[in-house]
């Protein structure tokens, strides 16, 4: 693992939920800015001041105030779904030490939200009594990009290996909580082979989670750090075969499967039938 020099700071937050870009959500809840995952893929990178993605993986800021602006403005939004989080993964180490995002998921479930958790980390099974507790109201995502723990470490070099992930979400299928993976970004030349894509939709087959996948998009923040990884640049015809090939593996084991392109379709179908 690379070796490096951390930064953290703590800011002052202006607000607590920010109005997602993303169909499947309302709102999204972010702890934290910069991630020290570091993942040379992510799309955050864009999304970051100069001092974060220019360090990217090194610089975290975290959001002190950001539970007590929460409970401030509880009142003045529209009840809705929140995805924790957009721009940094919930529960990255520091997540230890602040556990702002277990309180967060346990105050929005209380108070009416639907809060959609993903991440990449064991650190969340530590908060199990909360998901239980909201089971109705709560589910959890893990990103899981390969089962290749020698290509995860090149494009994620400090988050956990896949194998504890795989661990982590199963516990949490197990213990009744909607849970999902994010099979992505599939990269070309990286992470892109069949064998690899059908060894996770087993998994989630054998455990009784659904799959949701997306393929990776060349953006310039990432595009920097990705320079060296032997990555090709996705095609039409490229994300077509290996769209065709997650859809017949994913019938051939029987499990739920649709791109992130139409999560928000099967999220709003799912929040239609709560209605009735």
């Amino acid at each position: 693992m690379p070796s490096r020099k951390i930064t953290i700071k703590e800011i002052e937050a202006k607000h607590a939920l920010g109005i997602s870009g993303m169909k499947e959500l309302d709102y999204a809840f972010n702890p934290y800015l910069g991630c020290f995952h570091g993942c040379l893929y992510c799309y955050a990178i864009d999304l970051s001041n100069k001092e974060i993605s220019s360090n990217w993986g090194n610089t975290v800021y975290v959001r002190m105030n950001v539970l007590d602006l929460l409970k401030k403005e509880i009142h003045t939004y529209k009840r809705g779904i929140v995805g924790v989080s957009s721009i940094t993964d919930p529960y990255h180490a520091i997540e230890g030490k602040y556990k702002i995002t277990g309180n967060a998921v346990d105050f929005l479930a209380s108070n009416g939200f639907y809060v959609t958790v993903q991440t990449k980390s064991p650190l969340a099974l530590r908060d199990m009594g909360i998901f239980i507790k909201h089971r109705k109201n709560v589910d959890i995502g893990y990103t899981i990009t390969t089962l290749n723990s020698e290509i995860s470490k090149k494009i994620e070099p400090y988050a956990p290996l896949p194998e504890t992930r795989l661990r982590a979400i199963k516990k949490f299928s197990s213990n009744g909580i909607n849970s999902w993976i994010f099979m992505g970004p599939i990269i070309k030349n990286i992470n892109d082979n069949l064998d690899n894509i059908e060894k996770i939709i087993k998994f989630a087959s054998d455990n009784n989670i659904r799959v949701i996948y997306d393929f990776f998009k060349d953006y310039s923040g990432p595009r920097k750090y990705m320079d060296n990884t032997g990555y090709l640049v996705s095609d039409s015809s490229w994300s077509a075969y290996i769209e065709r090939n997650i859809k017949k593996i994913a019938d051939m084991y029987g499990v739920k499967c649709v791109s992130e392109y139409d999560e928000w379709k099967y999220e709003f179908g799912l929040r239609q039938k709560t209605l009735f």
